[in-house]
């Protein structure tokens, strides 16, 4: 755990581990997805800057909506904090910019955003790691005995988790004033999850059979990583409906029975000679 990753020699300013792996995250999807988009014969500099404009309001949707959710949170509009986005506002926001990008220019939006997907899957690993250096969007507190304590994880004082147990847990023998309470590592099992997110991306790639399949799978597995393992193993884990459902799987099965209706229109107006692989 290392919130602040250095200090930049003669000058002192230190660089956040959130703010540069965030930084990395998006530089490698960028990267990534213009690298599949020229394969793909598309334009890839008008969708260069679709990819730019599309992140800042992404990163600003992310931003706006946990500010809604949480009203006391500190900070504005502008900063970006670690464990300070809800990646739902942000999902919606790019999607729309990019939609709407596309639009005007006459460019597939499903094309693009096939090309988008691996590097989506990257970028969620790297930024996941960072939220892990900050000590951030952290997991539930693990005791001895329970299921995932031999994966456990404590976090240094000066990391929101150790201010949030010092509130919350210090009565806890297992809280120190240099170490947190032992939590789940849920932020490295959701890069582990990116990764095989990654790779379902690559795979369904090579056996694309219509224009958006890619983009389609990639989104379902998120949502099945996202809302179905990691958030029932977050400290702000979802409402729960009745145990152990909570409301985060009924959300994420509902998006999912909208993809899968969105695929099965991909596929369809592809073998009706629309777009195909």
């Amino acid at each position: 755990m290392r919130p602040i990753l250095l200090e930049l020699p003669g000058l002192g300013w230190p660089l956040q581990s959130y703010g540069v792996a965030m930084g990395l995250a998006l530089l490698l999807a960028w990267f990534i997805a213009l690298d599949r988009a020229r394969r793909d014969g598309l334009p890839t500099e008008t969708l260069g800057m679709n990819f730019v404009v599309s992140a800042f309001a992404g990163v600003l949707g992310a931003r706006a909506l946990y500010l809604v959710q949480h009203p006391g949170a500190t900070g504005g509009l502008l900063t970006l904090p670690a464990g300070g986005l809800a990646v739902a506002g942000g999902m919606v926001a790019a999607l729309l910019v990019t939609s709407v990008a596309c639009a005007r220019r006459k460019i597939s939006t499903f094309a693009w955003l096939d090309a988008v997907a691996p590097g989506f899957a990257v970028g969620y690993v790297v930024e996941r790691i960072g939220a892990y250096l900050a000590g951030a969007e952290f997991g539930r507190y693990v005791g001895q005995g329970d299921l995932g304590y031999a994966l456990r994880v404590q976090f240094p004082a000066g990391t929101p988790i150790h201010d949030y147990h010092q509130q919350l847990m210090k009565g806890l023998p297992t809280f120190t004033p240099e170490l947190s309470a032992p939590v789940h590592p849920v932020q490295l099992y959701a890069a582990a999850m990116g990764l095989v997110i990654l790779v379902i991306a690559i795979v369904v790639r090579r056996r694309r059979r219509y224009v958006g399949q890619v983009a389609v799978a990639t989104l379902a597995a998120f949502l099945i990583a996202r809302w179905g393992i990691e958030d029932p193993l977050r400290f702000d884990a979802s409402q729960v409906i009745h145990d152990p459902l909570r409301l985060g799987h009924v959300s994420a099965l509902g998006l999912l029975v909208v993809l899968a209706a969105v695929a099965g229109t991909l596929r369809r107006r592809a073998e009706a000679g629309g777009e195909g692989a």
